[in-house]
């Protein structure tokens, strides 16, 4: 044994073994516990969508506390490190419950090799209701304004109608409107927007979140235009009918139309009167005329372009209407007037027109008036003013349309006595003549001018719209010493 010791490879080989038996010692212990250490990792995963299943939707509304959940896990890294968070699964079983308020516990699934170290939270508190379904109206408001002096017009809305509300019983209770809101930035021309989003609303303007609406969006167009009128729409007339042809009837397609342009103008404006040519009209009947609208001055638009005017042609005809009374009109205050040619105080008139219009005519349907206004006391030859209807002119007649008018001072009445009954005596009734209070007497409006009556050649003035006549016949005006004007 000491020789072996005292031996030099000996003891390298023992030092060798000893060597190899440490050696393998150490890694033998140490090894394992560090890999095991190594590969074993945990993992958060955040807002883990919580999924429902078994509800029916169609039946009933669902309200949870949490939607999403956060999950602690572990596994070897490589089990953890390449898993999407898709393969995390997290759901909520409302199979079997009923309406009311629950808690249930959250069943999850992980993918393989992955365990589960915590889950916040694990349970759900869960309110079920009725679904419940109310009709409102559509409603929508703007925001902002259009360009300086443009206006909005009137929403059209598509579709139009209602929208439907889906909500628990308790929630739909509380909406009181469906609106949606238009923006509005200097616009000058018209609005449109294809998809306005409607929201419900309660009392107090507050957005009800998880209302379901049907539709859930409209399309909406907001007329943009400068201030607008709009005026009743008068035919006038350029031509002339053929000599044997009268007017009977004139009828536009409009009743009014529309003008845009600036307020102060607009205000100035009454009524707008288009233009038909007669000259196109050679024979009797009914003809289809185009009239052109042009914007006046001022004004930047007219609607519409033209307008389309049915007009009826007759033969022309002859009628004599005989006691039609004279009216006396304005005497000056402190005078009284008296007729006295002729002592009918009436006259008869031949007048022109279709026939259909003639045959409808009396002594109502035309006012005569002798106006004295400005005349002193004495006596006067004063013309006579007619006032027709529209579409009827004075016919031929040679004799001049004048009255004489005596103007004087009224008389002084004498007293009489009373009956020595002591009974009251009866008034006398008043007299004739006209007395001025310094006031116009009630009267139709008619023209001032005196003319002489001619052969009978009617001609327009006034459509149906108008509604008055000037007492002209067949395409040139009437001269004489009446003056005549289209009545109501």
């Amino acid at each position: 044994m000491d020789k072996w010791m005292k031996n030099n490879n000996f003891n390298k080989i023992l030092a060798l073994a000893f060597g190899i038996m440490l050696w393998a010692m150490v890694h033998v212990d140490t090894v394992p516990v560090s890999q095991t250490t190594v590969s074993t990792q945990t993992k958060i995963i955040e807002n883990v969508k919580i999924n429902v299943t078994g509800f029916d939707e169609d039946k009933y509304v669902m309200d949870k506390d949490v939607d999403s959940v956060r999950m602690e896990v572990q596994g070897k890294r490589s089990d953890i490190t390449y898993k999407v968070s898709d393969a995390y699964e997290v759901t909520l079983d409302l199979s079997d419950v009923q309406p009311g308020d629950t808690t249930l516990p959250l069943q999850y699934s992980l993918p393989k090799g992955v365990e589960l170290v915590r889950m916040t939270p694990e349970e759900v508190n869960v309110h079920i209701e009725l679904r419940n379904t109310k009709s409102f109206p559509i409603t929508m408001i703007t925001k902002g304004k259009p360009a300086d002096g443009y206006q909005l017009g009137t929403p059209v809305l598509q579709p139009i109608g209602t929208a439907e509300v889906t909500l628990a019983a308790s929630e739909l209770s509380k909406v009181a409107k469906v609106q949606g809101t238009i923006e509005l930035d200097g616009e000058s021309d018209t609005f449109k927007e294809n998809k306005m989003k409607l929201y419900a609303y309660d009392s107090s303007g507050n957005e009800i979140p998880n209302a379901v609406i049907e539709p859930s969006s409209v399309s909406v167009e907001i007329p943009i235009t400068l201030p607008f009128k709009s005026l009743p729409l008068e035919i006038g007339y350029t031509g002339q009918l053929p000599d044997s042809l009268v007017l009977s009837r004139v009828t536009p397609e409009l009743e009014s139309v529309v003008v845009y342009g600036q307020k102060d103008v607009l205000a100035s404006l009454s009524s707008y009167e288009a233009a038909i040519d007669l000259s196109s009209i050679d024979a009797a009947g009914t003809a289809q005329l185009k009239a052109e609208l042009k914007p006046p001055a001022g004004i930047e638009k007219i609607e519409p372009a033209t307008v389309n005017v049915t007009v009826s042609t007759s033969k022309i005809a002859e009628r004599t209407i005989d006691s039609i009374p004279i009216k006396l009109e304005g005497v000056s205050s402190g005078l009284e007037a008296v007729i006295t040619t002729p002592e009918s105080k009436a006259i008869s008139l031949t007048l022109a027109g279709a026939p259909t219009l003639l045959d409808q005519l009396d002594q109502d349907n035309i006012v005569v008036i002798a106006d004295v206004s400005g005349l002193a006391a004495g006596t006067h030859e004063v013309a006579l003013q007619v006032s027709l209807p529209r579409f009827i002119a004075l016919g031929n007649s040679s004799e001049p349309l004048t009255v004489t008018v005596q103007v004087q001072s009224p008389a002084t009445p004498v007293p009489s006595k009373a009956p020595e009954t002591g009974s009251v005596a009866t008034p006398e009734p008043s007299s004739e003549p006209v007395v001025g209070d310094g006031d116009v007497t009630e009267a139709p409006t008619h023209s001032t001018g005196a003319v002489e009556t001619t052969a009978p050649t009617p001609s327009p003035v006034q459509s149906d719209s108008a509604g008055s006549n000037s007492g002209t016949a067949n395409g040139t005006e009437i001269t004489g010493n009446a003056a005549s004007t289209g009545g109501t």
